[in-house]
């Protein structure tokens, strides 16, 4: 966690599934001191081995389980295409009023944006 934001940052590597996806959530939300925080996932050292379908069912997950306070931002950075592909339809499959989500290829825009107070999605 960034000391002066509050921003957390989660770096993932090596192949991450369905499973690994609830995981990662998970114990984000058991860290007391994450809640409500902001959060970049940074993906670029990782491959997502995830379908289509199992994308769905990470947003389902997450909206059904979540702790009461979201996180108020989200962002994803990934490096190959196939995975930003994924970030992007996580974007549009994720429904909470209380979380922004965005999808990144550069790891200091993403952590930037998190930074910024306010709700623009741009």
């Amino acid at each position: 966690m960034e000391p002066e934001t509050g921003i957390v940052i989660a770096t993932c590597s090596g192949d991450l599934g369905l499973n690994d996806a609830k995981a990662g959530a998970v114990a984000f939300w058991e860290n007391p001191e994450c809640s409500g925080r902001p959060i970049v996932w940074d993906f670029r050292s990782a491959h997502l081995k995830v379908a289509a379908a199992e994308v769905r069912e990470i947003a389902r997950f997450i909206l059904e389980r979540q702790p009461p306070t979201p996180p108020s931002k989200v962002a994803f950075v990934t490096a190959s295409d196939p995975d930003f592909g994924l970030g992007r339809m996580y974007e549009m499959v994720r429904e909470h009023p209380s979380t922004q989500v965005r999808i990144f290829r550069d790891y200091d825009e993403a952590v930037s944006w998190a930074r910024t107070r306010g709700t623009s999605t741009t």
